[in-house]
């Protein structure tokens, strides 16, 4: 009788299945060394041989035209031919840009892989003459700061006075001590494009709860404060070219609900500049109801001030106190 000799399978099977898994764990370890090998030698070509910069194209963007040649844009960016895009700092060339020319109010400088730069400049539009210590500074439409003049000499931009500027250092953007300032021209230069009202000259802002803009050197606008903006100048405007002759010169002002009332420059001078002296106001006279009436109730204008006057030429001339419709609504108080 044979002895029988025993084996045991489930050992075997163990031990291959072990070879198998460990055999797997090799390869992927393999597969993995291989991928990181590979993303670095990408890499390490990235930076050198690969995404080198074969062409610059140069965009003028905006609605202004710029003073400065191709060539001068490309000089100014710095970029050579040959440079690599990945290693690029676009926003350093972007600085140097802005730092090096004046008349450019903004630059945009993208990669186009595998070899182009996009530069895109934006010129400077002037858009009005602020004044400042030594004479006035031109102004973009961005707030850029692109030159000083003791004079303004171009008609076409407006003049800003009592802005009270932080700097006049030309290519920084124009900023002034009072926030207030800020927000309040930015608006009223925002809706004087916004509206294209034309022929604005100047806008005073010395006192910025008395605001008055000048409209072609005969119609003052005191529009108080900087609240309701396109409302004011909507209606300003509408009484200016649909009521007012145009020989009329005076002063639109502004008084809440009561609209705007227009005062001849002769009629202002005899009031020393105050509308407020111009509204009496009821005395404090016990037991005189007569004299009381003969003056009018408390906000309301005087008969030669209310409704029709008879100006220096012998033409009537109306207090407009009716609202004209406009598309703006007045908004809440500053």
């Amino acid at each position: 009788m044979q002895d029988v000799k025993k084996v045991n399978i489930e050992n075997k099977n163990n031990i291959k299945f072990k070879r198998d898994r460990r055999r797997k764990n090799n390869m992927t370890g393999y597969y993995i060394l291989v991928i990181i090998l590979s993303l670095m030698i990408a890499a390490v070509l990235s930076v050198t041989f690969a995404f080198n910069v074969h062409s610059i194209n140069i965009n003028i963007g905006g609605s202004g035209t710029t003073e400065y040649s191709e060539e001068k844009l490309l000089s100014s960016s710095g970029i050579v031919g040959g440079e690599n895009l990945v290693r690029m700092n676009t926003e350093k060339i972007r600085e140097k840009m802005l730092d090096e020319l004046l008349c450019i109010d903004d630059v945009t400088v993208r990669k186009d892989f595998p070899n182009t730069v996009e530069i895109t400049v934006i010129p400077s539009v002037p858009a009005a003459y602020v004044e400042c210590r030594g004479g006035y500074m031109t102004v973009s439409e961005n707030w850029r700061i692109i030159g000083q003049v003791t004079e303004p000499a171009d008609e076409k931009l407006i003049v800003v006075k009592g802005f009270d500027p932080v700097t006049n250092e030309e290519k920084s953007v124009m900023k002034s001590k009072d926030a207030d300032k800020d927000e309040a021209l930015k608006a009223i230069l925002d809706e004087i494009a916004s509206q294209k009202i034309e022929n604005m000259v100047e806008i005073d802002l010395n006192d910025k709860y008395d605001i008055v803009l000048n409209y072609d050197n005969r119609i003052k606008i005191k529009i108080e404060k900087p609240v309701d903006v396109e409302y004011k100048l909507q209606y300003a405007y509408k009484i200016i070219t649909e009521e007012l002759r145009e020989n009329k010169s005076g002063y639109l002002i502004y008084r809440n609900s009561l609209g705007y009332s227009y005062v001849s420059d002769e009629e202002y001078r005899r009031v020393n500049g105050s509308i407020n002296s111009m509204i009496p106001k009821r005395p404090e006279l016990p037991g005189t109801e007569a004299a009381a009436g003969e003056l009018p109730p408390e906000g309301e204008l005087p008969d030669e001030l209310n409704g029709e006057n008879e100006d220096e030429d012998g033409e009537t001339e109306v207090i407009l106190t009716d609202v004209p419709p406009v598309e703006a609504e007045p908004q809440a108080g500053w």
